[in-house]
């Protein structure tokens, strides 16, 4: 829930920063361009309406009021105005106002001339007219019912003026000008509709995500508080805690509590688990006070310790560097300067840390053992790694794939290690056929899960599902094919491109195949409860696997799968 809550007050924050800046840039538009900008009376030139004595002066005879052809009985006020030197009644009664020409007594009719000759007369600036419509309404002007005219005048503003046929008055003045401060008071006021009135919907609906925001935030303050994230000396988290005092710990998300690797064991008084540690901890793990280090705050008072209390600093040579397809090498290192062997399991990996990354603090990357330690001599082990090329044009490429590529024999390296827990199973606690399904690089793990469980006599039966974009990248292909043969390995191989090239490292024809679809083809002649699944690739393919692991009833139980958040 608290999780939610971050994320909506995230967004919501996104959305109220983005109307804070537009209220920035309109309010400095509308302190430059001045009020007259929404006026659009740069050319507008004042008219004057004589009143009634002022009309009777002009010797101009008008028809008595009991003459007019009224549509209502009661009149409410009655004044005489001149219209372009034309007397005009402008009478008001209950059913509304009513115009009539005083010198002829017929109802008042501005036509397309006069509504001209009217709009001339309200006009000082430099352009003449270019054209004349008849309009019954405009986007324009707020709260007129035509009908009526625009009258549109070639200057260097575009002044138009709209005049109503009903009374012969000009309605307003619009320009250029008016246009662009129109958006800016509507985008300041939120009033896209354009109606002048801020009892709307989008109001309402801002003033409640406001509301929302200020109460997530005290929400989310308060639990800071709690925690104390926001004390002048802010507490580091446990994994930041051991990071910096040079006590290896894993992880792979960079504290974001994604990866679950980070796990650190409190002896007593374990804080309550958060979401994070709910989603990646096993009850039994929570029960044994086990926690996410980057998720809790470091309290000297408490006693914790790191859960993976075999790994150590290594000070690395590399030894020999193998390239196993286009874009994944194969480094081999040795330990340097060490006496006593260095003891790891098929499965588990190392962190190294990459000095380029930052002058304070060294990128730390995970990279998988890709051999078992009976194949390999003592204090020598190998890793897979693949050069991450730049996402787009202008990013630059994967920092650690790029640094470890880049090192010679000879060069050296620190690491921390053993981590990880993607292991095998007791094979004295099950018998159960051993399924590994895995992509591109995530080859690496798997491969050494393999040679460890051929170590034992009888091997477990092993079937292995591999796929890579194109045969090409197919790592270890002619190892597996030759352990196929053997009849120790049951090898499915498969590619999701095709070839670009007209001879392939492979030496059967591949068809387009996603791996997961491959080993489904497999697992749904299965018992889902006789299989142990491990699982080690792409973060889409992972997901994949896992959702068709789900669909087949294999239990959560007998699924690892190892997740770098890569």
């Amino acid at each position: 829930m608290m999780r939610f809550l971050q994320w909506l007050h995230r967004w919501t924050s996104l959305i109220i920063g983005m109307q804070v800046m537009i209220w920035l840039i309109t309010g400095m538009y509308f302190s430059i361009a001045g009020h007259r900008t929404l006026e659009a009376h740069q050319y507008r030139q004042q008219t004057h309406f004589h009143d009634a004595l002022q009309s009777a002066s002009t010797g101009t005879a008008m028809v008595p009021l009991k003459q007019l052809p009224l549509t209502a009985n009661t009149i409410q006020s009655v004044s005489v105005r001149l219209v372009h030197g034309v007397p005009q009644y402008v009478i008001s009664t209950e059913r509304g106002t009513e115009y009539f020409n005083a010198s002829t007594g017929a109802l008042w009719h501005t036509s397309a001339e006069l509504a001209t000759q009217i709009a001339q007369a309200g006009y000082r600036g430099p352009g003449r007219v270019s054209h004349v419509s008849a309009v019954a309404n405009s986007d324009e002007l707020y709260g007129w019912q035509g009908p009526g005219y625009r009258v549109n005048f070639a200057d260097d503003l575009a002044t138009r003026i709209y005049v109503d046929r009903a009374s012969g008055t000009i309605v307003d003045h619009r320009n250029r000008l008016w246009v662009f401060g129109d958006w800016a008071f509507r985008l300041h006021f939120m009033d896209y509709s354009g109606g002048r009135n801020f009892n709307h919907l989008l109001m309402v609906s801002a003033a409640l995500f406001m509301l929302w925001f200020v109460l997530s935030g005290l929400i989310l303050l308060g639990r800071n508080l709690v925690r104390g994230d926001l004390n002048p000396r802010q507490r580091p988290s446990y994994l930041a805690f051991f990071q910096q005092h040079e006590q290896p710990i894993a992880s792979a998300c960079g504290g974001g509590g994604t990866c679950g690797l980070c796990t650190v064991r409190f002896s007593a008084s374990a804080p309550a688990p958060n979401a994070a540690d709910k989603r990646l901890l096993s009850d039994s793990e929570l029960a044994q006070g086990i926690r996410l280090g980057c998720q809790h705050r470091f309290d000297a008072k408490a006693k914790v310790s790191v859960v993976n209390q075999g790994a150590q600093q290594l000070n690395l040579v590399l030894q020999h560097k193998r390239q196993l397809s286009p874009s994944v090498s194969e480094l081999t290192f040795t330990c340097a300067d060490r006496a006593e062997p260095f003891v790891y399991q098929a499965g588990q990996f190392l962190q190294f840390k990459i000095p380029t990354a930052n002058e304070h603090e060294p990128l730390r990357r995970n990279y998988s053992f890709a051999a078992a330690p009976s194949r390999m001599p003592n204090n020598t082990f190998m890793v897979a790694v693949r050069c991450m090329p730049a996402p787009k044009p202008g990013l630059q490429p994967g920092v650690g794939s790029s640094y470890l590529l880049g090192l010679e024999p000879g060069d050296t390296v620190v690491a921390e290690g053993p981590m990880g827990e993607f292991l095998l199973t007791d094979s004295n606690i099950s018998q159960r056929t051993q399924v590994f399904i895995g992509g591109g690089v995530g080859v690496a793990p798997l491969r050494a899960l393999i040679q460890s469980e051929l170590k034992h006599t009888p091997a477990r039966p092993i079937h292995f599902f591999y796929g890579a974009r194109t045969p090409e990248e197919l790592c270890y292909e002619q190892e597996f094919r030759a352990l196929h043969a053997q009849g120790v390995v049951h090898y499915h191989s498969c590619v999701s491109e095709a070839s670009a090239h007209a001879e392939s490292t492979a030496t059967e024809h591949f068809e387009p195949t996603m791996v997961h679809e491959l080993a489904e083809q497999w697992l749904a002649h299965q018992h889902s409860n006789h299989v142990d699944v491990y699982v080690c690739g792409p973060p889409a393919m992972l997901r994949a696997t896992l959702a068709m692991l789900d669909q087949l009833k294999v239990p959560a139980k007998h699924i690892k799968f190892d997740d770098f958040g890569i």
